[in-house]
């Protein structure tokens, strides 16, 4: 029985790892418990299909945790409105620190840079900015495991420099 309604949840822990809201936000643990009781709560949908009722109220009630989840854990925008200008300089520190070791001409962390993305130069940091948001500051998903250590206040930092318009020099 307990198999039957962890089918869909444990097949979404599975895959969980391709989607950093479910790891990158504070809340992870709590984010993915309430995925996995909405997927059990699908799951009772098909099982009681199988018996040949059929209650829309679930998948109707499963969707609207799902929007509300949505909501709830949508990144948050920042103001950059009172905030100091962010200089360009400690922007290439972090990225040269916690992001060239994979993205640049001569990654040390592997053979290419992944997907060609680079940022070894200024123009090359402006070009990847909205990447540099979703990746690193909104999803959290990069640096990949956080293996080079990159820190929430480095995040907020790139997040105000993206904020004012990514300027650089």
């Amino acid at each position: 029985m307990h198999n039957n309604y962890l089918t869909l949840p444990v097949v979404f822990t599975m895959l969980s790892n391709h989607f950093p809201f479910t790891y990158g936000h504070s809340y992870a643990w709590l984010i993915l418990v309430v995925l996995l009781v909405i997927g059990a709560w699908i799951r009772h949908f098909f099982n009681l299909r199988h018996m040949g009722r059929t209650v829309w109220a679930i998948p109707v009630t499963a969707a609207i945790a799902i929007a509300v989840l949505a909501i709830l854990i949508r990144p948050q925008t920042e103001s950059a409105a009172g905030t100091p200008a962010v200089p360009f300089a400690q922007v290439a520190k972090i990225v040269g620190q916690r992001c060239a070791a994979c993205h640049s001409d001569h990654p040390t962390r592997m053979a290419s840079a992944p997907r060609g993305v680079k940022l070894d130069t200024a123009a090359e940091i402006k070009a990847q900015a909205q990447a540099i948001k979703e990746q690193a500051v909104q999803t959290k998903a990069m640096p990949l495991g956080n293996v080079t250590g990159m820190t929430q206040a480095e995040r907020d930092l790139l997040g105000r420099w993206l904020a004012q318009g990514a300027r650089i020099p």
